[in-house]
């Protein structure tokens, strides 16, 4: 006898293919402790090492870029410092790692309806690679050098900041650095702190949220980072100083994927690329739409305020106040999503849904086998040699243990429970274990066997197994028996160890590859410097009181400029461009800032105002050479080749 309740049937089939996926590793690690159903705590786990292992390697390091690189290479020669560095570095990458994994699963199980959650994961990734990127320019190695490079020349694009400091990057400027790098630090200790805040906020609305994983798998965790800073420790590229141009670099993945689009792309399009992304990742919620279940209802009258309905509901959608002088459950609608764990809580039958089947106990025909499945469990194969009855549930945790007992009782044999290995709602699985093992009210009766009831989680559950636990001997009405739950239990420690190390040795690679911005081979030449042209109009304020009036006129206007070079050897224009003052009224000092790559082995330079062609300065036979490059600046009136 099969009787379905007229609840409609949900296929979750986002959920249901990551656990088949996922049961895999809880073949090795158990799945109490598999990590692919703890993405989110690792991640936790990694901010928290990250963060420890760099206030210590920050005891070592010299803030001054020009002693920065070599207190980070004292450090790294250093055995237990040199491996602090290196849990800090790859704790920073699987950090991002983690992130991403912890990302793509709430993506696949479609957990992304919580805005305040969503938004704040989105913000958090955002703050994570920004506080990357700082602590890798703190090294001044070639690498922070082009970090710094790209990220003034991305900024350069927007009017208010001065394309110049990319030029003071490659020019190894260490006055302007110098203030960067107070600003790196400040930045990288702040935006940790602001982490936690995020954190917070992200769980904020989560009740019991899991923020760290079992302790088991934390130090499975922790073993395989140690085991992988030992084998593979972190080098620094050569030191900033070496030369002008960063042609020797290396390239995380993890944190300069969004740098790579700049080799690829205009710095315009660089903009759209990182405004698009963000607002698509932070639309997902309103963009893929989908309902919760209705909120459940409480009857006030039946309610006698035991508090566990509050307590076992996973988001806090259900809080003891007081009405009319008694204590009693009130819900919050926007916070419920339908789950009805509170259902199974509730011994008073105080709480109600439409979509929780009617279980019709004392009319219920004779069953060998009652089954109760979570509506994100797929239709399960019913045996034909059983007489069983299904009943639908919207979270196996809503399923009231005296029912069971009730049912036990009247109309059927044992009761199988049909579960997620990872509950859709988090504490549905975890309750109705307890439960059935009696550590948690509702407890299931003393008076009944546990042993007649049996838990099985969606990769574990056939119609083969079920006939095997019908066909387990009756011990009777006592505690005698266990609740036996059908799950992946074994640990397998070593080869957890084993498997995590594995792992977090594959992201090593990616960690750094090597990528070229500025070519070895080619011929570079960079002009950079701040140029005050002359006024070209002048204002004169003659309206008010005389002592409001300035002693010399006012500047309206100043002189474009016009850059041009040519080749030394045939005198050919290579590059022509006209900078304008900045302000409204072009009345500021303008930047001018070229990079171009040139065939010629020498150019000559020439800077012209263009209101003012007597105001002309030229420098000839500039040298260039492969790799190094050669930088022009301004300085003493007259354009110069900087030492």
């Amino acid at each position: 006898m099969n009787i379905i309740s007229n609840q409609p049937k949900e296929y979750k089939r986002g959920h249901q293919f990551y656990q088949r996926f996922s049961s895999f590793f809880g073949k090795i690690y158990s799945t109490e402790l598999n990590p692919l159903y703890h993405l989110g705590g690792i991640a936790v786990i990694m901010f928290a090492v990250a963060c420890i292992s760099g206030i210590y390697i920050f005891i070592f390091y010299n803030i001054n870029p020009r002693e920065a690189w070599d207190s980070v290479e004292a450090m790294s020669n250093n055995i237990f410092n040199g491996w602090m560095r290196t849990i800090h570095r790859y704790s920073s990458d699987l950090l991002v790692i983690f992130m991403a994994l912890h990302m793509i699963h709430t993506l696949i199980n479609s957990k992304f309806k919580r805005l305040v959650s969503w938004i704040s994961g989105v913000v958090s990734i955002m703050v994570v690679l920004i506080i990357g990127i700082t602590g890798f320019i703190l090294v001044w190695d070639q690498k922070a050098k082009l970090t710094g490079y790209l990220t003034a020349k991305l900024f350069a694009a927007l009017p208010i900041f001065d394309p110049s400091i990319a030029g003071a990057f490659l020019m190894n400027d260490l006055n302007t650095v110098g203030g960067f790098f107070k600003v790196a630090v400040f930045g990288h200790i702040a935006l940790s702190l602001i982490t936690v805040i995020i954190i917070y906020i992200h769980v904020i609305r989560i009740s019991k949220p899991k923020l760290f994983p079992p302790k088991q798998l934390i130090y499975y965790t922790l073993i395989a980072l140690g085991i992988i800073s030992i084998v593979f420790p972190i080098k620094s590229d050569p030191p900033a100083q070496l030369s002008n141009l960063p042609t020797q670099t290396t390239f995380d993945w993890y944190y300069y994927f969004g740098y790579y689009f700049m080799k690829v792309a205009s710095i315009n399009m660089n903009w759209v690329i990182l405004i698009v992304s963000g607002l698509l990742l932070s639309s997902i919620p309103f963009i893929f739409k989908r309902k919760n279940n209705t909120p459940v209802f409480i009857d006030l009258d039946k309610c006698d305020g035991c508090n566990i309905c509050s307590y076992d509901c996973p988001y806090e959608a259900i809080d003891m106040m007081d009405r009319n002088g008694e204590r009693k459950a009130i819900l919050s609608p926007d916070k419920c999503v339908g789950c009805n764990i509170c259902i199974g809580s509730c011994k008073e039958h105080a709480i109600t849904h439409p979509v929780f089947p009617e279980l019709n106990i004392e009319k219920q025909a004779m069953a060998d086998v009652t089954l109760f499945s979570c509506s994100y469990f797929p239709e399960p194969e019913l045996p034909n040699e059983l007489k069983t009855v299904h009943y639908r549930v919207p979270c196996i945790g809503s399923v009231y243990p005296k029912e069971v007992q009730d049912m036990l009782d009247n109309n059927t044999k044992k009761v199988a429970l049909l579960s997620c290995e990872d509950c859709y709602y988090r504490l549905g699985k975890t309750w109705t274990t307890d439960r059935f093992n009696r550590k948690r009210p509702p407890f299931f009766s003393k008076k009944y066997d546990a042993g007649n009831v049996k838990l099985f989680t969606l990769t574990q559950y056939t119609k083969e197994k079920l006939v095997s636990f019908f066909n387990e001997p009756v011990v009777g009405n006592n505690d005698a028996g266990q609740f036996g739950i059908a799950d992946n239990r074994k640990k397998k420690p070593i080869l957890s160890v084993l498997i995590m190390t594995l792992f977090f040795a594959l992201m090593i690679p990616l960690s750094s590859t090597t990528i070229h911005f500025f070519n070895p081979n080619e011929k570079t030449l960079i002009v950079n410097f701040k140029y005050i042209s002359t006024p070209e109009e002048y204002e004169q304020n003659n309206s008010g009181a005389v002592h409001m009036r300035t002693l010399t006129p006012v500047v309206k206007k100043r002189s474009n400029v016009m850059l041009r070079v040519f080749s030394t050897a045939t005198n050919k224009l290579i590059y022509e461009k006209e900078y304008q003052p900045r302000g409204i009224r072009s009345d500021i000092a303008m930047f001018i800032y070229t990079q171009l790559v040139i065939d010629e082995d020498a150019v000559d330079i020439e800077m012209q105002e263009s209101a003012f062609p007597d105001k002309n300065f030229r420098l000839d036979n500039v040298k260039l050479k492969k790799g190094d490059g050669a930088f022009v600046i301004f300085k003493e009136g007259a354009l110069q080749v900087a030492d």
